[in-house]
């Protein structure tokens, strides 16, 4: 069970992961014998998402490779998604602490898989736990919320919403990445912001009160670098919460960094549901054994 929380952590930490950058220029740059030439940097935020969203709209799908530090976890892995709303797709293939895990997401189903340590726990033989999204048993439909909005937020279109509304660019620079010309962003976000977005109406106005409690009269930003090729769409993001956490009070340890590389954009995305002879009830299998 040590495992499936650790990875259901992962995912709600994505629901984090604020992208990008960008006064408008042209969306796009020249083109320049038959080779798309990359636009002036953007200044404002919301010239560089209004141009990225139109781009990752047209896309819907793409790959993420993840690689970060929670403090003294490691975390690798991989999120192959096609966005679209309740008919996204989406595979997570994550290792922490050398531990890896599998998480599905395609016909409004989010199916966990499980290693035999938690089948044993969970006394089942099946492979995979799923969980209905449109369940009406309160924690089932509490779990999947939370799951899914994760989950959207790795869309690059969802987290360029955000941060048109919580981040600014502070400088940027024209430069390669891998051989690829990009415009290089370096950002700051106002986490408050951030939060205030990301808790929405879900969390009871008590708790949202102690949140912002903790977080009066605290300065609290977190420096990301984004690389943009000519088209657009972000190739790369790297971001710091080591200084935030620290200053809002937290007792993890070490850094907490993230680097998330995006390619494959466009490309056919295909993730189906397990056999069902394999998947059984998450809910209704940590219920009979008392978890």
């Amino acid at each position: 069970m040590k495992r499936v929380t650790k990875l259901a952590a992962v995912a709600a930490a994505l629901a984090l992961v604020v992208t990008g950058c960008g006064a408008r220029p042209s969306a796009t740059g020249e083109n320049k014998g038959g080779e798309l030439a990359l636009a002036t940097p953007f200044t404002d935020a919301l010239g560089l998402v209004e141009a990225a969203k139109q781009g990752t709209a047209k896309t819907k799908s793409s790959k993420t490779t993840i690689d970060g530090a929670l403090g003294t976890s490691k975390v690798t892995g991989t999120l192959t998604a096609f966005y679209d709303g309740p008919a996204s797709k989406i595979e997570a293939n994550m290792t922490i602490d050398g531990e890896p895990g599998t998480l599905r997401l395609v016909n409004r189903t989010l199916f966990l898989k499980l290693d035999p340590s938690e089948k044993a726990e969970l006394k089942t033989d099946k492979n995979w736990g799923a969980v209905d999204l449109d369940s009406d048993d309160p924690q089932t439909k509490a779990f999947g919320k939370a799951m899914v909005k994760s989950f959207e937020m790795g869309d690059p279109a969802k987290q360029l919403e955000l941060i048109e509304k919580t981040g600014r660019i502070v400088r940027s620079e024209q430069t390669q990445l891998n051989g690829v010309p990009v415009n290089h962003y370096f950002v700051e976000y106002d986490v408050k912001k951030q939060i205030a977005l990301f808790l929405g109406d879900d969390v009871p106005a008590d708790q949202r009160a102690k949140i912002e409690k903790r977080l009066e009269g605290k300065d609290l930003r977190v420096p990301a670098e984004m690389w943009f090729n000519a088209e657009q769409l972000p190739l790369k993001l790297t971001m710091d919460l080591t200084s935030f956490l620290k200053s809002a009070g937290s007792a993890i340890e070490g850094e907490v960094k993230s680097t998330y590389t995006y390619s494959d954009w466009g490309v056919p995305v295909e993730v189906t549901p397990p056999p069902a002879d394999e998947v059984g009830d998450y809910t209704e299998m940590r219920k009979r054994a008392g978890s």
